[in-house]
């Protein structure tokens, strides 16, 4: 095998809880329910003759992106023969709360994996992404999971998540990094929903739409909001469309908004999208 292609989904917070107790290192011990969407980059990962790592045909700088580090991470610990070329065909804004970068990551392991016949199991895997960032590790397992600890301890969900219609709205302005995100946050504010969390899974389990976006929550969006108030504004015009909920994405800046059908996904797709915020239409993947 020569070269493999993999499809890297987006990953999306149904609800994103903050814990004020500190975990490891202290960070904030979390309570998160993730899936993922149709919203998709494409990789593809080929051999190289040359022993050198190269994205998109360059070599870069492995401090500026998560593709490169995870592939000279590979490269280095299993002694890989020849290099590697990762082509990334990006359809995932970046730094917008979506994971992009983290399942482009997570690709990159399953497919080198593969490419170089290393039968890699789960543990070993997880290793490579705790090295990486949580939701690296998240993005690893992918589907529908219940995430704990400080992002390291992943379950996959037995319920099967209704599918849902999904508009996000991404501005091109970019918020300044996930870590300023986690600075801005109210100790005092945080954790106050976790009754919902449990709604949500409830919902989920007997494939209550009503229930699902009922229950969504994300403790970074009043901190974020207060900063970018055009948050609001984008959820305000996403409930005029007629979502049925709307939630800021992961630490943002985008927004998403569960709408009937996807029918009404490209109406408001359509109203939304100004040369300021781009509209991606997408579903869940169940």
């Amino acid at each position: 095998m020569k070269n493999i292609v993999i499809t890297s989904p987006a990953k999306l917070n149904l609800s994103l809880n903050l814990l004020p107790r500190r975990g490891e290192k202290g960070y904030f011990n979390v309570l998160f329910l993730n899936t993922q969407m149709t919203l998709a980059d494409t990789v593809r990962i080929s051999k190289t003759g040359e022993k050198t790592v190269r994205i998109n045909e360059k070599e870069i700088d492995s401090a500026s992106n998560i593709a490169y580090r995870t592939a000279r991470l590979m490269f280095d610990r299993y002694d890989l023969r020849c290099g590697v070329c990762v082509d990334i065909e990006k359809k995932i804004p970046l730094r917008a709360g979506l994971g992009g970068g983290s399942s482009d990551a997570a690709s990159v392991i399953n497919g080198i994996d593969l490419l170089f016949d290393l039968d890699l199991t789960r543990e070993e895997k997880l290793s490579l992404a705790r090295q990486l960032g949580m939701d690296v590790y998240y993005c690893v397992i992918g589907g529908l999971c219940r995430i704990e600890g400080i992002g390291d301890i992943v379950q996959r969900v037995e319920s099967k998540l209704p599918a849902l219609d999904i508009l996000i709205a991404t501005p091109r302005q970019r918020k300044p990094s996930t870590a300023w995100a986690y600075s801005i946050v109210d100790e005092r504010r945080i954790g106050r929903e976790t009754e919902r969390f449990d709604l949500l899974l409830e919902g989920i389990a007997h494939q209550d739409t009503e229930a699902v976006a009922r229950n969504l929550h994300n403790d970074f969006e009043r901190p974020v909001a207060a900063h970018y108030p055009f948050v609001e504004t984008v959820k305000s015009e996403m409930n005029r469309q007629g979502a049925r909920a709307t939630l800021l994405a992961g630490s943002g800046l985008s927004v998403f908004g569960i709408f009937e059908t996807a029918e009404a996904v490209l109406r408001a797709a359509k109203a939304l999208e100004s040369p300021h915020l781009m509209c991606f239409p997408a579903r869940t993947i169940p």
